[in-house]
C-alpha cells in the first residue's frame, strides 16, 4: 500500500508541474511576448512667450479747427494721402447724417449698375454663387461672434451683391432699373433738403488713418526705443488728448512691440536675434493670424537681469492700428518631429559596416533608439531628438548626414513599442 499511494503522490506531483508548465507556456505566448505600440506621427510644438505687450508706432494728430458737424470720408485703416480729405463739415447733424445717405445710395447705384450688365450673367455660374452667398453668411455670423462689426457689415454688402448676382442669372430679375431710379429719386429727395459742407478736415501726413485716440500717440518716441528699461516701460502713461483731434495718421509702416521678458528668456532672444531668426506674434483679442517680426532689441542691464523685448513689424491693418496694451503670444522657435513617448525611448546596440585600412570593418554603438514592431519582429531604430516634453519627445523625421552612427531611423508611420518585456533587436513576438 505504502508503495502504492507513494506512486499515486509522484504521478499527481507530475501532473500538477506539467500543467503548471502548460499554463506557463500559454501565459509566456499571449502575455510576456505581447507588446503595446503607437504610431510614429509627425507633431509641431513651439517655445511661446506670452506677455502684455505695448504698440509703438509713429502717429500724427488730425485736428478739426472748422465749427459744424464732422462726417468722416475715410475707414479706420485707409491708406491717406498728405492733403487728402479726411472729413467734411456740415452746419448741422441733420445734413451730416443726409450726406452719408447719400454715399450710401450712391454705392447701391454703383452695385446695381455693375449686376444689371449683361456680362455677369455669363461669366458666373449658379453654382458659384450659391457658394459664394454661403461663405457670405458663415463669415458675417464668424465676425459678428468675434466682435468684428465692421467685417459683418461688409460681408452684408457682399451677400446682397451675390444675391442680387443670382437673381439675375436665374431669370428672376432681368435688370435693377426700376430700383436704380427709385433709389435716384430717394437720392433727389435728400440733396433738396440738405445743405451743402461748409468746411474740409485735411491730413497733414500719409499713412493709415484711425479715428480713435487713446492718449498714447506722444507716450514713447521710436527713436528711443534702445534706451526702453523695464522701470521706464513701467513709468508709460498717457497723455491728455486735444478736444479738436478727430483722429490719428500712422505715418510709418514699421511699428514696435514692447513688452517685459525674464532674464533667461532675453538670453535665449539674444540668441536668435544674432543668427538673424524671426518670431511670430499673434494676439488672440484682435487677430487669429500670427504676425512674422524681427528682433529689434533686447534692452538687459546684464545677464542676470530681467529686459525689455523690441519687435518690430511691417505688416499693418485695420485692428493692428488700433491695437495699444495687449495680450500677445510670440513664437520663438518651433519644432517639427515623430512624436514618441519617453517609455519608448531604450539604449541598444547599433551596427555598421565600414572601411578601414583596405578592409571591410563592423562597428557597433550604443545609441538611444525605439523598438519598431515590423510584422511580427522588433527592430532597433536609432533616433535624433530635436525636442524634450513632459513625457514625449520630438525625433527627427529625416536627420542630416553623419548624423547617425546607423543608416536606420524612426520613420512615419512607424509602431512604435512603449510597453513590453525583454525587448530586443529580432526578437519574435507571437
Amino acid at each position: 500500500m505504502d508503495k502504492l499511494l507513494f506512486k499515486r503522490i509522484i504521478i499527481g506531483l507530475l501532473s500538477v508541474c506539467i500543467v503548471a508548465y502548460i499554463i506557463y507556456l500559454l501565459i509566456s505566448a499571449n502575455f510576456v511576448n505581447a507588446v503595446q505600440t503607437e504610431e510614429a506621427v509627425l507633431n509641431t510644438v513651439s517655445d511661446v512667450i506670452h506677455s502684455q505687450t505695448f504698440i509703438i508706432r509713429d502717429e500724427s494728430y488730425v485736428k478739426n479747427y472748422s465749427s459744424g458737424v464732422m462726417s468722416y470720408k475715410v475707414d479706420d485703416g485707409d491708406d491717406v494721402s498728405s492733403g487728402q480729405i479726411i472729413a467734411d463739415i456740415y452746419r448741422n447733424e441733420n445734413d451730416a447724417v443726409s450726406r452719408k445717405q447719400i454715399n450710401n445710395i450712391n454705392k447701391q447705384i454703383k452695385t446695381l449698375k455693375t449686376l444689371s450688365k449683361s456680362y455677369y450673367k455669363d461669366s458666373v455660374g449658379l453654382d458659384t454663387l450659391n457658394t459664394q452667398i454661403s461663405n457670405n453668411i458663415f463669415l458675417i455670423s464668424e465676425n459678428v461672434n468675434n466682435g468684428k462689426l465692421i467685417d459683418a457689415n461688409s460681408e452684408c454688402e457682399n451677400l446682397l451683391f451675390s444675391i442680387c448676382g443670382r437673381q439675375i442669372t436665374t431669370g428672376n430679375v432681368k435688370t435693377f432699373s426700376s430700383k436704380i431710379n427709385e433709389l435716384r429719386k430717394e437720392r433727389r429727395k435728400i440733396k433738396n433738403n440738405c445743405s451743402p459742407k461748409i468746411g474740409t478736415v485735411t491730413s497733414d501726413k500719409a499713412g493709415y488713418f484711425i479715428s480713435n485716440c487713446d492718449g498714447y500717440e506722444k507716450s514713447y518716441k521710436t527713436e528711443n526705443l534702445k534706451d526702453l528699461t523695464p522701470n521706464k516701460f513701467d513709468s508709460i502713461k498717457k497723455q491728455k488728448v486735444d478736444k479738436n483731434v478727430i483722429g490719428k495718421v500712422v505715418t510709418d509702416p514699421n511699428w514696435y512691440i514692447a513688452c517685459k521678458v525674464s532674464a533667461d528668456d532675453a538670453i535665449m532672444l539674444s540668441k536668435l536675434k544674432n543668427n538673424g531668426v524671426s518670431v511670430f506674434v499673434s494676439m488672440p483679442a484682435i487677430m487669429t493670424e500670427k504676425i512674422p517680426s524681427r528682433i529689434y532689441s533686447i534692452n538687459q542691464k546684464s545677464r542676470k537681469h530681467n529686459a525689455v523685448l523690441i519687435l518690430t513689424c511691417d505688416y499693418m491693418n485695420k485692428y493692428i492700428a488700433n491695437a495699444r496694451n495687449e495680450n500677445t503670444d510670440i513664437t520663438t522657435l518651433s519644432y517639427t518631429g515623430l512624436k514618441v513617448s519617453k517609455r519608448a525611448i531604450h539604449e541598444d546596440y547599433v551596427k555598421k559596416v565600414v572601411k578601414q585600412d583596405g578592409k571591410t570593418v563592423t562597428k557597433k554603438k550604443k545609441v538611444q533608439g525605439v523598438y519598431v514592431l515590423h510584422g511580427s519582429e522588433l527592430i532597433f531604430k536609432e533616433i535624433v531628438i530635436i525636442y524634450s516634453g513632459s513625457d514625449y519627445v520630438l525625433c527627427e523625421a529625416n536627420p542630416n548626414e553623419g548624423v547617425l552612427f546607423s543608416n536606420q531611423t524612426l520613420q512615419l508611420y512607424d509602431q512604435v513599442v512603449v510597453k513590453g518585456d525583454n525587448l530586443y533587436d529580432g526578437k519574435v513576438i507571437q
